[in-house]
């Protein structure tokens, strides 16, 4: 990819001439305004932050992006792009949560804090207080009251209440299957045609156990009669714990493909699993699901908004809702569309 040139843009010492430069928005979207002066003070309290511009342009998880341009002052052009293009998804957010009246009270913005601190230390709290205490005050709210509004909207979108942690009671109860263990016996074979037969021997009455140690070729299910024991949907292939999930107890189901051979299964019981044997599953699940429920309707907001975007700072496109940041060097013939990146 080519390199983009760098993006001069005023800050706030540069004093009367920059506001007068900066009187038009730098976006809008579905109506709501994002100044040119929200967008310099976000990018001053960034370029006051070093170790914070050191650890986007040096992160190895993501390769590191550029943030700095080639000049004193200046921002990379990409770079530019993707800030005001968080700060349009940002100003969805606060809209929804706004619509929906959802109240962000002070647990949920201690929730936000302590996430914000592990999201800016990748997951190391300790770090990303570092971090944050080296940007100005000002920024430090933004950036918390943003983590908030995204956390009360997944909890709102899933039924939860943000500051209250993670519901897994809530999900437990609600979600009965994903808790309830499939116990079955299972019989292995090779090819469709033995499977076939199995199948039919198995439905027309014969003992399960007795042809798993007839025909089975996996060594376990040989030895015990099929019987595999009883495991929670989560422990299966996502495509077989649907077949299973939705068989019905003591059906010998169809054959099911997989590595190396074909299983012909039999439920023969399930078990509902206490909560605290399954909490952490139950955690982990309604954590994902909220997350789904937010992209899903971050999809849907951006698909239907209305975004404009001062040429300036690069060209909006409604497609895949990205900002293409301008080429500023015309000596430099380079072009490039901004990309997905971790900034605040």
């Amino acid at each position: 990819m080519k390199r983009l040139a760098a993006l001069v843009v005023c800050t706030l010492a540069l004093g009367a001439a920059c506001s007068r430069s900066s009187s038009a928005p730098a976006a809008t979207v579905n109506g709501t305004t994002i100044s040119t002066q929200d967008l310099v003070e976000e990018l001053n309290a960034i370029e006051a932050n070093g170790d914070f511009i050191n650890s986007l342009q040096s992160g190895s998880p993501t390769g590191g992006i550029t943030v700095v341009g080639s000049t004193p002052g200046s921002f990379d052009a990409a770079f530019v792009a993707q800030v005001l293009l968080r700060q349009l998804d940002y100003a969805l957010i606060h809209s929804e949560v706004g619509k929906r009246h959802v109240a962000i009270d002070d647990a949920c913005r201690l929730e936000a804090r302590n996430d914000a601190m592990l999201n800016l230390g990748q997951q190391n709290a300790a770090g990303g207080q570092q971090l944050f205490d080296k940007f100005p005050k000002r920024y430090q709210d933004v950036l918390v009251a943003r983590n908030a509004d995204v956390i009360a909207l997944e909890a709102a979108l899933t039924g939860q209440q943000c500051g209250k942690g993670v519901d897994a009671a809530g999900y437990y109860s609600t979600h009965p299957d994903d808790f309830t263990k499939l116990c079955i016996s299972l019989i292995a074979v090779s090819d469709q045609a033995t499977a076939d037969s199995v199948l039919v021997r198995a439905r027309a009455g014969e003992d399960f156990a007795a042809l798993a140690r007839e025909v089975s070729i996996e060594p376990t299910s040989k030895e015990t009669g099929g019987d595999i024991g009883c495991r929670l949907p989560s422990e299966f292939n996502p495509t077989v714990a649907d077949v299973l999930k939705a068989g019905k107890t003591g059906a010998v189901l169809d054959p099911i493909p997989g590595n190396g051979g074909i299983s012909i299964v039999k439920i023969t019981d399930r078990q509902v699993a206490p909560l605290e044997e399954v909490r952490a599953q139950a955690e982990e699940l309604a954590t994902s699901t909220a997350g789904q429920a937010f992209s899903t309707w971050l999809r849907q907001a951006r698909s239907e908004a209305t975004v404009t975007v001062e040429p300036r700072y690069g060209t909006f496109d409604p497609a895949t809702f990205q900002i293409n940041a301008p080429t500023l060097d015309p000596g430099s013939g380079s072009s490039s569309s901004s990309s997905s990146t971790d900034s605040p």
